[in-house]
């Protein structure tokens, strides 16, 4: 079986290669900016783990902001899979630089599959904030995710978060009229993996804790409803696994997030434990911290935060997990204890902050 994988290089990406790459009945493609140096960096990084790799693995050069090589990846890489982890990433992205990475070269490659290889699956890695409802609504979208005004969505959400909710509007819409199934997995906010903790710089639980470790927040945002939703980065990369290598899965979609996931206070509480430093106890109104964030830029940078990542806290919303784990359950997969996934990612993050 041979996969197509973007975003091999990411959080997400280099666990799944960690947790595809012992099946030797396996051929792994990587779609890398930089294939040969970037391919022996995540040898190397297989290798540290004491992986050696079973299945076959190789490179081809690929880059999200060109839709247009989507077309000649899908012919060389001949994949009876396609796992779109590939995103562009960052806040204050303008809505151009978003959508082009994030929604263009997505549709991109749904055509090119179709074109070049119909019976293919494509799996494509969306958000957990798809199933907010009344997140959408706040945004202008209606129940099916739809509006007449995506410049004011894209003003109000951000580059990053509004081009991922149109790129999945316009992918199921593609999806649709090619008559092309497709799996759609929605992660909750990434955590660290269970036992090693490691998670990128960029990632808000890695803020968290850095901002935790240097004493620099001095209040909570939100309110003590509010949390993150969360899943540990093992699950994820082990679901995929699941979903790639069972046939019977072709279309569907999939909200990965751990029940446990605590309240705002109970996760700073558990963080700041790990890392040996108190936790703050006064909270500051979601709307007052965003005014300040974009009132002063100085502020965004040195507490690591960003107005569009407040979004992603949410309060009285029920997500709907059931599809999700109906699946794993069958696979006889569970969420790793959130406790040990937190005190993983807070170790991670005080020894590498101790490194610098």
């Amino acid at each position: 079986m041979r996969i197509l994988i973007t975003g091999a290089t990411g959080q997400i990406g280099r666990w799944l290669l960690h947790t595809l790459a012992p099946n030797p009945g396996l051929e792994l493609v990587l779609a890398l900016r930089r294939p040969q140096p970037q391919l022996d960096s995540l040898r190397a990084w297989l290798a540290a783990r004491h992986m050696q790799p079973a299945a076959t693995l190789r490179a081809l050069p690929f880059d999200l902001d060109h839709p247009d090589r989507a077309a000649r990846l899908v012919k060389e890489a001949q994949p009876d899979m396609l796992v779109h982890l590939a995103a562009r990433f960052a806040w204050g992205l303008s809505p151009q630089q978003a959508w082009r990475a994030n929604g263009l070269t997505s549709l991109a490659l749904l055509r090119a599959l179709n074109h070049q290889a119909p019976q293919a699956r494509f799996l494509h890695v969306s958000g957990f904030m798809l199933q907010h409802r009344a997140h959408l609504a706040r945004l202008g979208l209606d129940e099916t995710g739809q509006t007449k005004d995506w410049p004011a969505v894209y003003r109000r959400a951000g580059g990053y978060e509004a081009s991922k909710l149109q790129a999945h509007v316009e992918m199921r819409a593609l999806a649709a009229a090619l008559a092309h199934p497709l799996l759609v997995l929605h992660p909750a906010t990434v955590a660290g993996h269970s036992v090693e903790g490691e998670l990128p710089d960029h990632a808000a639980l890695y803020q968290l804790c850095r901002q935790l470790l240097k004493g620099r927040l001095g209040a909570l945002p939100g309110t003590p409803a509010h949390r993150l939703p969360l899943v540990a980065v093992d699950h994820v990369a082990r679901f995929i696994a699941a979903l790639v290598q069972d046939p019977q899965q072709r279309g569907g979609d999939y909200l990965l997030m751990d029940p446990a996931s605590p309240p705002v206070p109970v996760l700073a509480q558990q963080l700041a434990q790990a890392l040996g430093r108190p936790a703050p106890r006064r909270h500051l109104p979601i709307p007052l911290l965003r005014l300040l964030l974009k009132g002063l830029p100085g502020l965004a940078r040195w507490s690591g935060s960003h107005p569009e990542s407040l979004d992603f806290l949410v309060r009285d919303v029920a997500f709907d997990t059931a599809p999700a784990e109906r699946l794993a359950a069958g696979w006889g997969l569970a969420h790793p204890p959130l406790e040990q996934v937190l005190a993983a990612t807070a170790r991670h993050v005080r020894e590498r902050e101790l490194r610098r």
